[in-house]
């Protein structure tokens, strides 16, 4: 069995916030125990700061950085695969990507899954943007490639899919933020919706 644990980066501002750090830390302590096999992170600034502080807590864990994990657009929907009440909000959502994320997108999409979910006997943890953890969901749950769209992964959250020969993958955790105090959960998503919690 594999087993994926995906965490978003720490809350940031180009570099990690200070709550940012914090949630780093918190991840990385509650991960101490788990007998990771390798962790692997994004290139970009944020989600490596986010790899370096959880990777302190851990022993001996090897630490990779994965162009496949980085900060792209996994797939850009046509307005008629959604739904019609969000297609306006999501299409605009989709046009912030810039050019490079959507041209190299798919492709790293697709290779990441290929090589991240295959039921090989490891544990590794996978630093990453919300899009990247929204598109693994998306995909163990078997759901419409254009439904990434309206999930939404909170800054040091964790996720955690196993995979098994000739079984449908298990989501065993979504957006677990069990790990960080009431002050630092909910980051990453907009103030209004974070109000609500």
């Amino acid at each position: 069995m594999r087993t994926l644990y995906l965490a978003r980066h720490g809350e940031a501002s180009g570099a990690l916030t200070d709550a940012g750090r914090s949630q780093a830390l918190l991840l990385g302590e509650r991960l101490a125990d788990v007998p990771l096999t390798e962790v692997f992170h994004s290139p970009v600034r944020r989600a490596a700061e986010t790899a370096a502080l959880v990777s302190s807590a851990l022993k001996s864990v090897r630490v990779s950085v994965s162009p496949l994990v980085g900060d792209y657009l996994p797939y850009a929907p046509s307005a008629i695969e959604l739904a019609p009440e969000f297609a306006s909000v999501a299409l605009a959502h989709v046009a912030d990507y810039s050019t490079q994320q959507h041209e190299v997108g798919p492709a790293l999409a697709n290779r990441a899954l290929a090589e991240f979910t295959a039921p090989v006997p490891r544990s590794d943890l996978i630093i990453t943007h919300s899009q990247i953890v929204c598109w693994f969901v998306r995909a163990a749950l078997g759901a419409p490639t254009a439904r990434w769209l309206g999930i939404n992964a909170a800054n040091a959250a964790l996720t955690i899919i196993q995979y098994r020969q000739g079984w449908p993958p298990n989501l065993v955790t979504f957006n677990d933020q069990s790990h960080l105090p009431p002050s630092l959960r909910w980051t990453g998503f907009p103030t209004e919706r974070r109000s609500a919690w």
